[in-house]
């Protein structure tokens, strides 16, 4: 089982919706994936309950700091291959204990001057746990060449590599959110779709999670 971790102390950057972006990617590829929402605010547990009933994957579950070590070992042995870990802005004990039990360390970063403020505080958390660390450029609008160049310019003064993959500012990402899917399940031949899919391609190979579809049945 492998577990990445969505966080930066800044709010409104896009954490929730990477992280079920990713989960639906993953169960369109076959994968038993998890979602656990750490946020009080618990904006991933709800996206779930407006999901279409025929839509059963990802599952998503609230969970807190003292009961996320447990949470994850009975999703192995309930034979769990990827899970997702949606924590709440702010200089919070659930980013720390999240970063602890990843593989891998995901930090969407906006254009925003506040972003990158954040940047530092969480690539020393990753650093004092020995986990790496990437930034996923998000919420560039479209014809922002500039902004990503510069969001990857301050993620490398910080010592962090940044995805390949960049999330645009589309306006599916919010009509999926608004009927519990995602821009690849409502637009699948969308741009944002495709770098959706770019960005689960390029997580299969760095965690790495095997590309073979599997079939879980549901009981």
């Amino acid at each position: 089982m492998k577990v990445a971790a969505i966080t930066i102390n800044k709010g409104g950057v896009g954490k929730t919706m990477i992280s079920r972006s990713l989960g639906t990617a993953a169960a369109a590829a076959g994968k038993l994936v998890l979602i656990l929402d750490m946020d009080t605010q618990q904006n991933s547990t709800n996206w779930r309950r407006r999901r279409p009933d025929d839509l059963s994957l990802p599952h998503v579950q609230f969970t807190t700091e003292n009961d996320l070590a447990d949470t994850l070992k009975r999703a192995k042995e309930a034979g769990c291959e990827l899970v997702l870990i949606d924590t709440p802005p702010g200089r919070s004990t659930e980013a720390v204990a999240a970063v602890e039990e990843a593989d891998l360390i995901l930090i969407p970063c906006t254009s925003e001057t506040e972003c990158f403020e954040g940047l530092p505080r969480t690539a020393r958390l990753a650093r004092q746990a020995g986990k790496k660390a990437v930034v996923i450029a998000n919420f560039i609008h479209p014809s922002g060449r500039a902004e990503e160049e510069t969001i990857r310019g301050v993620a490398k003064g910080h010592g962090l590599e940044t995805a390949p993959a960049v999330f645009h500012e589309y306006q599916v990402h919010r009509d999926g959110s608004f009927q519990g899917k995602t821009a690849q399940e409502l637009q699948p031949d969308s741009k944002a779709a495709a770098e959706v899919n770019a960005l689960w391609g390029w997580l299969c190979a760095e965690l790495p999670l095997s590309t073979s579809a599997l079939v879980h049945k549901v009981a």
